[in-house]
């Protein structure tokens, strides 16, 4: 013991070593915990994407149809496959291809003449299954659910591959548009399957892939009697009058 210390120095050295020591073992425990949290939370499935602003309504998808002024007249509905929903305060609606606010401006106009000054809002609450179709000379014509980041040669494998019929060099990409009409694009998926050349067309909901059995110069005609048999629910469609070569 050193002579010039007193008792009250000591009492005071001895509680900052034990004051040292608790702080330590928090800090020990703190820093696992810390980790274990982020681990937890890295293994959590990502939530589910929300439609943004210029989402637009699909067949399959939930809708929440809400009544600012009359909540009696709230209302959950899916979007049948024909695109229409039906409401106790419009009758059936024509949703498919509306973005949500569009689709509220309709509620309002119809509704209006029953009801006094509605406001409405319109929210998504469950996204439809998002489909591309494949048609033509393919084995199992038919649709398949859109995958993020799938190409027209994946579509149309999963539909069983091409016919040995197939005009692989001149398969048809049509892609709908809001109104109802089509754009169209020439894909050479004979370079895809052949040559090894990589696919640079990543497909988007409700495109058709079709695939001729002969080189074809008329796209109405494709439209008319194939399109309209891979999707029923579409309504009176053509097509853009331009084709691009992809």
């Amino acid at each position: 013991m050193h002579p010039k210390m007193t008792t009250l120095q000591l009492l005071g050295r001895a509680l900052g070593g034990i004051a040292l020591v608790l702080a330590f073992t928090a800090c020990a425990h703190r820093v696992p915990a810390s980790n274990n949290g982020a681990a937890t939370a890295a293994l959590q499935p990502p939530p589910p994407p929300e439609p943004g602003p210029n989402y637009r309504i699909q067949f399959g998808d939930e809708l929440h149809v809400r009544f600012l002024y009359q909540p009696d007249m709230n209302e959950q509905v899916p979007v049948r496959p024909d695109g229409r929903i039906s409401l106790v305060s419009t009758g059936q609606i024509d949703a498919v291809g509306l973005t949500p606010v569009e689709l509220e401006r309709v509620i309002v106009e119809r509704s209006s003449s029953h009801l006094r000054n509605p406001e409405v809002t319109v929210i998504v609450t469950k996204l439809g299954e998002q489909r591309v179709y494949i048609g033509g000379e393919v084995l199992a014509p038919g649709y398949v659910l859109l995958r993020n980041g799938m190409t027209p040669l994946q579509a149309v494998l999963e539909r069983g591959g091409f016919k040995p019929s197939a005009k692989r060099e001149s398969v048809l990409l049509m892609t709908p548009s809001p109104d109802g009409q089509f754009s169209a694009a020439r894909l050479d998926m004979a370079q895809v399957v052949d040559d090894g050349v990589p696919e640079r067309v990543r497909l988007r909901p409700n495109d058709v892939v079709f695939v001729p059995r002969t080189w074809i110069a008329d796209m109405d005609l494709v439209v008319d009697q194939y399109v309209r048999g891979l999707i029923p629910a579409l309504p009176k469609v053509g097509v853009g009058a331009s084709m691009n070569q992809l």
